[in-house]
């Protein structure tokens, strides 16, 4: 039976304070290592003894993460620690990278998202990634804080306002970036009904489609006809 195909983690602020400790390379290897055990079928054996014990001390956490996933349970991320969703897409861009870029990369996505620097500058691709990334830091950011005023963070509806409160200036992806993000979505979008497209959020679509009932909707126009049920606000 083919395994299921977890879509994020969480990624805790222990697992930043770790990486801390590492130079750019070794920092990429780390996060590798993490992506290939919740995303892949195979992972590399650890050789080094320093990257050996890092990895005891945090496996515990991201095995947690995985069976409750593989269960199909809803994932509680521990209140005690800071955190973010890692998602998938984002171990995407770590395999178009090396290990030292992965290592800014990773850097880049916790400072963002745990003390809210933004990086001056980045080497190129990193820069590029980063910048796709930043949308779903923010959304995250968001539901963080509407958690903490009562209610459950990972399911409560967030609207372009909200998000524009936290992150001023970011660069929708766009139709053609979300088709390219769900490869199995068909665009079958024709004149007659265009209008489904007025106002859509196309960056705010692509972050919560996939904790969405239509995750595996393979319609553009079925996924758009329930867009505001998706997102969970006013079109």
């Amino acid at each position: 039976m083919e395994q299921k195909q977890l879509k994020q983690f969480t990624f805790y602020d222990l697992y930043a304070e770790l990486m801390d400790v590492l130079n750019d390379e070794e920092r990429g290897k780390l996060l590798r290592r993490m992506c290939e055990y919740m995303f892949a079928e195979k992972q590399n054996e650890l050789s080094d003894k320093k990257m050996i014990y890092l990895w005891g001390n945090i496996i515990d956490f991201l095995e947690a993460d995985k069976l409750a996933q593989l269960d199909g349970k809803t994932i509680r991320a521990s209140r005690q620690m800071k955190h973010f969703i890692f998602y998938r897409n984002f171990y995407e861009a770590v395999e178009l990278m090396d290990d030292k870029q992965a290592g800014i990369y990773i850097k880049a996505l916790y400072n963002y998202a745990f003390n809210s620097e933004d990086p001056s500058k980045l080497c190129s691709p990193v820069d590029l990634y980063f910048t796709l990334a930043k949308r779903k830091l923010a959304l995250s950011k968001v539901r963080s804080y509407v958690g903490k005023k009562g209610g459950k963070a990972e399911r409560i509806p967030v609207t372009s306002e909200q998000v524009s409160a936290v992150q001023q200036q970011v660069v929708s992806i766009g139709i053609d970036g979300f088709l390219n993000n769900h490869p199995q979505v068909r665009n079958d979008i024709y004149k007659s009904s265009m209008h489904l497209t007025d106002g859509v959020d196309w960056t705010m679509l692509d972050e919560m489609l996939s904790a969405s009932s239509y995750s595996d909707c393979k319609s553009l126009y079925q996924i758009l006809t329930h867009y505001k049920e998706i997102v969970g606000e006013r079109r």
